[in-house]
C-alpha cells in the first residue's frame, strides 16, 4: 500500500512539476488544469446524459484547450501566457452561455467564482490587477443585463430535476477544488514556515558559536602574545642563563602551538560556514594518511610526559576525505594529550568490524564530567583545563563530530575517573 501511494505521488508530482523547477503558484496552476481536464471530460458525459450535446460539444472543445493550456505553463515553461489563454477562454465561454443556460439561475455565476478564485491564487500581482478587475466587471455587467432585460435568458433544462442535478454536480466540484487548493496552500505554507523556522534557529546557534569563538580568541590569542612581549622584555632587561631561556622557550612553544591548533580548528569552522562543506570520499589507506598527523601528536605527548602507543595495521583501508580524518585523529589526540598527566599512557588502535572500521583513541588521564557529557560535542559545554592548565574550548570535538556524520560516520565515547575512550567508526571498510 505505502509503494502504491508512493508511486501515486511520483506519477503527480510528474505532472505537476517538481518544485525545484517551478514555483508553488505554477505547480497549483498545473494541479488545477489538470483537474480541469478530468472535470470537463465528467460535465461533458453528464451533460450527454441529461440531453444537453452542444453544451457536451462545447465542453470537450474547452477541454482541449485546457491540454494546451498545460503544455504551455508545463513543458513550455510559459506560465503568464497560459494564465492569460486561461482566464480569456474561460470568460469567454462563461460570458457566451450565460444567457442561454438560463443566468443566474444556471452555474455560470459560481463558475465566475471559481474563475475569480484560481486567478487570485496563481496570478503574479500585475496580472491580478489585470485580470481580477476585468473577471468581476464581466460579472457584474452580465448580472445587471439580465436584471434589465430578463427576456435575454433561454430556458436550457428539460426539468427541475435536470437543473438540480447539474448545478449540484457542479457546485461539488467547485467546492471540492476550492478545499484541495487551500488545503495545498496551507500545506505549503506550514513547510516554508517550518524550513523558515529551522534555518533561523541554526543561525541563532551559528551566530552564538561565532560570538563565543570571538570571545575565546580576544583571550587566548592576547595570553601567548602577552608572554612572547615579556619574554622579548625580559631578553633586553636582563641577562637570562640558558636554563632559564630553555625553560621559558618551551612553555612559549607549548603555548604557540595550542594556539596554532585552536586557530586551525577556527579557520576549519570558519571556512564551513561561507563555503559549506565539501566532502570527498576516496579508498584510503588508514596508516599512509594519517602517519604525519600521529607523528606531530607523538612529539607533543612526548613534550608533555605522556607515552602515545600506535598499534596500527598498515592493510587497513577506509572510503573517506582525507583531510576531515586528519583532522579527526588530531584533535582526538590532542584532546586526549591535554588531559592525561605526566606519565600517562594514550593508546591509538584501529579495529576491522564487519560493516565498518573503527579508530579508538583511549586514555588514562582526568576522565569527563558526567554534567560535561551532554554537551561535549558542542560548543555548549564549558571550557575545560587540561592536567597543565591546557585551555579546551570545545570547537575541536564539535568540528569532529561533524566531519564524522559527513562521511556516514559515528562517534561516541566511554569516561570513568579511570580515563576516557573515543570511538570513531567509519563506514565501508576495505
Amino acid at each position: 500500500m505505502g509503494t502504491l501511494v508512493t508511486r501515486i505521488k511520483g506519477y503527480w508530482n510528474e505532472v505537476i512539476g517538481d518544485k525545484t523547477r517551478f514555483s508553488m503558484e505554477s505547480r497549483i496552476f498545473h494541479a488545477i488544469i489538470v483537474s480541469g481536464i478530468f472535470t470537463a471530460v465528467v460535465n461533458a458525459l453528464v451533460l450527454f446524459w441529461i440531453g444537453l450535446s452542444g453544451f457536451a460539444s462545447l465542453m470537450l472543445c474547452f477541454t482541449v484547450l485546457l491540454v494546451f493550456i498545460c503544455y504551455l505553463s508545463r513543458y513550455r515553461n510559459r506560465l503568464d501566457i497560459a494564465v492569460a489563454l486561461f482566464a480569456i477562454s474561460a470568460n469567454v465561454m462563461c460570458a457566451g452561455t450565460y444567457y442561454i443556460s438560463e443566468g443566474s439561475k444556471g452555474v455560470n455565476v459560481i463558475l465566475f467564482a471559481l474563475i475569480i478564485f484560481i486567478l487570485t491564487v496563481v496570478t503574479t500581482k500585475r496580472q491580478y490587477w489585470t485580470w481580477v478587475p476585468l473577471n468581476l466587471a464581466l460579472m457584474i455587467a452580465l448580472l445587471f443585463t439580465e436584471y434589465k432585460y430578463p427576456g435575454l435568458l433561454k430556458p436550457l433544462y428539460a426539468n427541475e430535476e435536470a437543473r438540480l442535478l447539474d448545478m449540484g454536480q457542479t457546485m461539488t466540484e467547485i467546492i471540492a477544488l476550492i478545499s484541495l487548493i487551500t488545503l495545498y496552500i496551507k500545506s505549503n505554507y506550514i513547510k516554508e514556515k517550518r524550513l523558515a523556522d529551522n534555518r533561523l534557529l541554526q543561525l541563532e546557534e551559528i551566530n552564538e558559536t561565532k560570538n563565543k569563538l570571538f570571545s575565546i580568541v580576544a583571550h587566548d590569542l592576547k595570553a601567548p602574545l602577552a608572554s612572547v612581549e615579556n619574554y622579548l622584555e625580559l631578553l633586553n632587561a636582563i641577562d637570562l642563563d640558558s636554563t632559564e631561556k630553555t625553560v621559558i622557550e618551551q612553555k612559549l612553544l607549548a603555548s604557540t602551538k595550542r594556539t596554532s591548533e585552536m586557530l586551525q580548528n577556527i579557520l576549519s569552522w570558519s571556512k564551513d560556514q561561507m563555503n559549506g562543506t565539501n566532502v570527498s570520499l576516496n579508498p584510503l589507506s588508514l596508516h599512509q594518511v594519517l602517519r604525519k598527523t600521529i607523528e606531530v601528536q607523538q612529539n607533543l605527548a612526548r613534550e608533555k610526559g605522556v607515552q602515545l602507543v600506535y598499534n596500527h595495521d598498515p592493510e587497513m583501508k577506509v572510503i573517506a576525505d582525507p583531510d576531515m580524518l586528519q583532522l579527526i585523529v588530531r584533535n582526538l589526540l590532542s584532546n586526549a594529550i591535554k588531559f592525561t598527566p605526566v606519565g600517562g599512557i594514550i593508546t591509538l588502535s584501529f579495529e576491522h568490524k564487519q560493516e565498518s572500521c573503527e579508530i579508538i583513541v583511549e586514555d588514562n588521564g582526568v576522565g569527563i564530567a558526567s554534567e560535561n557529557s551532554s554537551s561535549l560535542f558542542s560548543m555548549k559545554s564549558k571550557s575545560t583545563y587540561g592536567t597543565n592548565n591546557e585551555k579546551g574550548v570545545g570547537l575541536g570535538l564539535m568540528l569532529t563530530k561533524s566531519y564524522v556524520e559527513l562521511q556516514d560516520g559515528k562517534i561516541w565515547f566511554e569516561s570513568s575517573p579511570a580515563g576516557t575512550t573515543f570511538y570513531v567508526s567509519i563506514p565501508h571498510c576495505a
